[in-house]
């Protein structure tokens, strides 16, 4: 009995390492008058909804197109998942290029909103390597990064043990159809909305796809696209034909969004600041500071921080209530 006690507690424990659950930093809006949220990842903002965007940013319509006239389309066009307007819009690749007319002549027309962009590639790799650095991926190896489960959406997915997949299927609570309550710490909030792959509609509950604007070089018919599934721990990339009808999210530098951007109902102050910096009330926060690199620079505990010593240059400081656990994101300018 001694024996058995011993090998329980000795035993290892298996932790799902996923990183500080993140919420929205802000609000922004496209030019269709949607709202959407998004929160700062170190260098980058990155929206936590779909675009579901109907016109261009100059006001032209982007055409909503259903089969079988989608599948010939080397322009712009957009549909719901399974035609339902109360399911996801997904957009081909040559919309999000804002690729209006077969005119060569015809400049593109801009997909985002003022001041965002769709990310490329590279852009995702960079977003990519920022969540592993912050604790996001997951102790399983595989081929890229294992941060799946803290991107998916906390509903949506349909169920998976790991069963059907050998390399997984010892780890299910890393899936993101296992336990979905324990998924999104990130705050991405990547819902399975699945996609329409040339004539077809698939993989509602199973897929979350995301096209880029890099080309692939296996030919000019094809895209990069970023994926998680249901069924893997790991954020994948793919070529796919332009022609499929994926989801989209907005991206901007975050050095370019303005302090005001960073909107709360607590003032920080003052910004720009030289030294200290306070928040309104006398709330207790948790206090850490970061630069654009994601590296935190500072914690610290209280209402204010002095950042006298920090180096001239834009930081992101988080506060959170030790009350109730509410984060407050600010943009400050140190001088």
């Amino acid at each position: 009995m001694k024996k058995l006690l011993l090998l329980l507690l000795i035993a290892p424990v298996l932790v799902i390492a996923q990183g500080e659950q993140r919420y929205a930093d802000g609000t922004a809006t496209d030019q269709d008058g949607n709202t959407f949220e998004w929160i700062n990842y170190g260098t980058q903002d990155w929206a936590i909804e779909n675009a579901a965007v109907e016109t261009y940013r100059d006001g032209t319509v982007i055409p909503y197109v259903t089969s079988p006239d989608w599948y010939n389309l080397t322009t712009g066009a957009w549909r719901y998942y399974d035609d339902d307007p109360g399911k996801g819009k997904l957009y081909n690749w040559y919309a999000v290029m804002g690729i209006n007319d077969n005119y060569s002549s015809t400049p593109p027309k801009e997909f985002a909103p003022e001041g965002w962009h769709i990310p490329s590639d590279a852009e995702w790799t960079i977003f990519e390597d920022y969540l592993v650095s912050s604790g996001y991926d997951i102790p399983v190896s595989g081929p890229g990064s294992s941060i799946a489960k803290a991107l998916a959406s906390k509903n949506g997915w349909s169920f998976s043990d790991g069963s059907s997949d050998a390399a997984y299927g010892n780890y299910p609570e890393y899936l993101p159809g296992y336990n979905q309550t324990t998924n999104n710490t990130s705050g991405f909030n990547a819902f399975p909305t699945g996609g329409w792959y040339g004539d077809h509609f698939q993989n509602e509950g199973y897929d979350s796809t995301f096209w880029t604007t890099t080309e692939s070089n296996i030919g000019i018919s094809y895209a990069e696209m970023r994926w998680i599934s249901n069924t893997s721990v790991i954020l994948r990339g793919h070529e796919l034909k332009k022609i499929n009808g994926l989801q989209v999210r907005f991206v901007r530098d975050a050095s370019t969004a303005s302090t005001n951007d960073y909107s709360n109902a607590v003032a920080i102050y003052p910004n720009p600041t030289t030294s200290i910096l306070t928040i309104e009330g006398n709330i207790e926060y948790q206090i850490k500071v970061y630069d654009l690199l994601g590296n935190k620079v500072l914690e610290t505990q209280g209402n204010s921080v002095n950042m006298e010593h920090l180096s001239t240059a834009t930081y992101i400081v988080k506060a959170t209530d030790k009350s109730n656990n509410e984060e407050l994101t600010y943009k400050v300018v140190k001088n």
